[in-house]
């Protein structure tokens, strides 16, 4: 069975908002189509991402970087090469996850499970890039699970650590995210690579001063800060620091009620 251009490009975006169900179709399509000819698969990915790029699905590309997703067709692409089918429904089941969550109101708050979820999502995703170059830890007590956060607080700055900390780094790293909760509350994304440039910390911290926009800040960066700051105001803040074994982005709220604002 040989796919259409126009009919490979429907079912990407139909996987896309259809869910697990209709993305598994498009695998067992994807896998027809190379036993039959390889290259034009490859022709009608590119085609995809072209179309992706020019469509920029506004809502979905503004809390997910583009690459990340043409990324991940990527390997789901090798996977079908080398036969790893499973692994290829796998990664696509996680996709579809990870997008459904992302394309739901960003300006609402979630629990941090719910967040957390969506974070082990997109980690396992890159897990399937990355090998056994990634590897990770989350810590949370338990009574911190249904504590309400903006959603999207944690992932961009996890994918934050993914893009500056672990790739460029030959031997990869190690992420860690610890919820802890005391006289405020506090998110912590710790990962042991190569460091964030000085550069794009100091252009953060005076877009936080000054509101001077700069080509270098990532997006995901400045809408969590933005998030936070629509919600809690002066009681939160986001701060990016390098540590002697990795960086540190720490997300805080503080005040006096603050659990029983957050986990109404």
């Amino acid at each position: 069975m040989i796919l259409s251009q126009p009919l490979f490009t429907f079912l990407i975006v139909l996987g896309i908002v259809g869910g697990i169900g209709s993305l598994s179709t498009l695998v067992s399509l994807l896998i027809v189509e190379k036993e039959n000819d390889y290259l034009k698969m490859e022709k009608r990915k590119n085609d995809l991402e072209y179309l992706l790029k020019d469509a920029q699905i506004s809502n979905l590309t503004s809390q997910i970087h583009p690459h990340f997703l043409f990324n991940s067709l990527n390997t789901i692409t090798s996977l079908i090469r080398l036969d790893k089918n499973e692994d290829a429904v796998s990664s696509i089941q996680a996709i579809s996850t990870l997008l459904r969550y992302t394309l739901r109101d960003s300006q609402q708050l979630v629990s941090v499970e719910e967040e957390l979820n969506s974070v082990q999502m997109y980690l396992q995703i890159q897990k399937m890039r990355f090998g056994k170059r990634l590897e990770w830890e989350i810590e949370c007590p338990e009574d911190c699970a249904a504590v309400k956060i903006p959603m999207l607080s944690i992932q961009p700055l996890v994918e934050n650590a993914c893009k500056h900390g672990i790739e460029p780094n030959v031997r990869g790293g190690f992420i860690k995210i610890t919820i802890e909760k005391g006289e405020g509350f506090t998110i912590r994304i710790h990962d042991n690579g190569v460091g964030i440039s000085q550069q794009i910390i100091g252009q953060f911290n005076n877009w936080k001063r000054d509101r001077i926009k700069s080509d270098i800040l990532g997006i995901g960066i400045v809408n969590t800060y933005e998030r936070i700051q629509h919600f809690y105001g002066e009681k939160s803040d986001l701060t990016i620091k390098n540590m002697p074994n990795g960086t540190v982005c720490s997300i805080s709220i503080r005040g006096e009620g603050l659990y029983e604002d957050l986990a109404s």
